[in-house]
């Protein structure tokens, strides 16, 4: 396993919990959009004519006597009967299982591979969420693994040779922001490669 020390790790975890805050803030947005756009369709509802018809009506049930029988009568052949819409059997909705991002660089393969696994028996035993590992191991790029999302990134010093003008960091950051949107993660955690979880402590 490659030295790793403190401070690797520490800005491991800030770009870690970096990329899962932009993923946090793209949720707020979108909320923020979907209100705007609900009170945008509440608005068009009370200038709609549908509306103010069946304000008319429920003014007219709270005091008949004052709001005049000329209104009713011009109320009433406005306004038609809906025909009643047949019921529908509700589908039992499943959310989908939410994801977990593990960033496991650093490690070595053996360490990398005994990771996998122990998340993959994880899952078998307890399927709460779907592990999505970051890792920098060339022996697991292109790896499939029922149950378990594999995303390959280039260690430190291959980026830094590929493109030198970006830090390594701003890299995860970036990465596991897209991945918490593409999964729907709700945690990201960082694994130390110096001390990397087995099963036991995984469940």
């Amino acid at each position: 396993m490659p030295d790793t020390d403190d401070l690797a790790v520490a800005r491991w975890q800030l770009a870690t919990l970096t990329g899962r805050l932009r993923c946090v803030e793209d949720e707020r947005d979108a909320a923020v959009r979907d209100r705007d756009r609900t009170h945008d369709l509440v608005r068009k509802l009370r200038r709609s004519r549908s509306y103010r018809i069946g304000r008319v009506l429920t003014d007219l049930a709270r005091d008949p006597v004052r709001i005049g029988p000329a209104l009713v009568c011009r109320a009433a052949r406005r306004v038609r009967r809906p025909t009643p819409a047949p019921v529908r059997k509700q589908r039992r909705v499943v959310p989908p299982t939410p994801a977990r991002v593990y960033v496991a660089v650093g490690l070595s393969r053996t360490a990398s591979q005994d990771l996998v696994r122990a998340l993959r028996q994880r899952i078998v035993v307890d399927g709460d969420h779907l592990p999505v590992v970051v890792t920098d191991q060339p022996a697991l790029r292109g790896l499939q693994v029922p149950g378990v999302v594999l995303e390959y990134l280039p260690d430190p010093e291959t980026w830094s040779r590929h493109d030198p003008g970006e830090d390594w960091e701003t890299l995860l950051a970036g990465r596991v922001a897209q991945l918490c949107r593409d999964h729907g993660a709700n945690r990201a955690v960082v694994v130390d490669p110096r001390d990397p979880p087995n099963l036991a402590r995984l469940l």
